[in-house]
């Protein structure tokens, strides 16, 4: 016997995934509601499943939510809500669900042009077409995320459990494949199954279109601002004279590396204090992407402005493509406003609303944008 099971993934999330979280909760309300009582629910799912002979866009979209059995409806909110949550926090909350809905649509109406004729008035339920559509937006654009799975291996008396970790690209296109060749086998009937696994292939291929689509076009609009936000960027940070780092061999180097992030966990301030003798030594000094925004936050908490906006700096001259890059702008945003620095204000901010419009630092730094900085110039006019 073999179970394989993902448990978590590489990436974490900015914003709570809210509604993630409620179609979640829509989908528990129905299965408590309806599948203890088995004469209601049959009646349910006869009136609400989506029946390919009988398509309507109400079951289209009621047949989402209901689910067949305990294992169905587990897996289903499970697998949603461990990569429901990186797509909702990546397009929005709105965008997500039109989309997850949408993905349900799409694959119910595929299966029923791709099932044999004797299926036709069979009621299909569950939101398995619409997590597939999840899968194959999430293949798209988390590929090299990293999923850790548990497994469990049985034969007689024997018993092994473990962890494994796999690229999402890799365990998802494998897991396709299997869903194309199952709806092969069942549609030229040299196979039966009660697993709509049409729905499965017609939801992924569908999440890969969307994903693929926002993709080349936040590509295309990068590509539009890119001149315009370079230069920002570039008058932004004002880099100083290039200073040749040495090789993470240096032993010297390496070793102040090495000893404020050992120190950072014990003691915050005596790391504070190495870090400034760091970058007072190398001026581009960087320490790992992590530790790097950790410490520029870390002073700024200690009251070490001058500091912390040095190594907010460098982390974006570092780390331009960090998902916490909007945070450190925003962060850089505020200390020159308060400086009153309002022109390097203004082009932090503006950075945040052109590159980072799904961020949980955009509607601050509009307001501070459009709001607080031109009464802080007028008020020094």
């Amino acid at each position: 016997m073999f179970f394989f099971f993902p448990v978590r993934d590489e990436y974490g999330v900015k914003r709570f995934p809210f509604i993630v979280l409620f179609i979640i909760l829509a989908n528990s309300a129905v299965y408590l509601a309806f599948n203890f009582r088995i004469d209601v629910y049959e009646a349910i799912v006869k009136r609400y499943g989506f029946v390919p002979a009988h398509p309507s866009l109400l079951t289209l979209l009621t047949s989402q939510f209901l689910h067949g059995g305990l294992l169905h409806f587990g897996f289903n909110m499970w697998y949603l809500w461990l990569f429901g949550d990186n797509l909702e926090d990546r397009w929005g909350r709105m965008q997500f669900l039109l989309f997850y809905l949408g993905g349900g649509v799409f694959a119910s109406l595929v299966y029923s042009v791709l099932i044999p004729a004797s299926a036709m008035e069979t009621p299909v339920i569950g939101a398995s077409g619409a997590i597939a559509a999840v899968l194959g937006a999430y293949a798209v654009l988390f590929p090299r995320s990293v999923v850790t799975f548990r497994y469990l291996l049985w034969f007689l008396f024997w018993i092994r459990t473990g962890e494994v970790e796999l690229y999402a690209v890799f365990w998802l296109a494998i897991w396709f494949i299997q869903q194309v060749v199952s709806t092969a086998l069942v549609a030229s009937n040299l196979a039966a199954s009660s697993v709509a696994f049409a729905a499965h292939a017609a939801g992924f291929v569908y999440g890969m279109i969307l994903a693929s689509g926002t993709r080349l076009f936040r590509e295309a609009r990068y590509r539009q601002t890119v001149l315009e936000g370079e230069n920002l960027l570039l008058h932004l940070l004002s880099p100083q004279p290039h200073t040749s780092l040495p090789p993470d061999s240096d032993d010297e180097y390496r070793g102040l590396r090495e000893e404020i992030a050992s120190l950072f966990e014990e003691n915050r301030l005596a790391a504070s204090d190495r870090y400034e003798e760091f970058v007072s030594r190398w001026p581009g000094a960087v320490l790992p992407e992590r530790l790097q925004f950790s410490m520029a936050d870390s002073l700024l908490r200690q009251g070490r402005q001058d500091l912390a906006a040095t190594a907010y700096r460098n982390f974006l001259l570092a780390y331009p493509l960090s998902k916490l890059a909007d945070n450190a702008l925003l962060a850089l945003g505020r200390y020159f406003l308060d400086s009153g620095d309002y022109e390097r204000a203004k082009n932090a901010l503006r950075q945040i609303v052109i590159f980072y419009p799904y961020s949980d630092a955009y509607e601050e730094a509009k307001y501070l944008l459009e709001r607080v900085l031109p009464a802080r110039l007028h008020g020094s006019t």
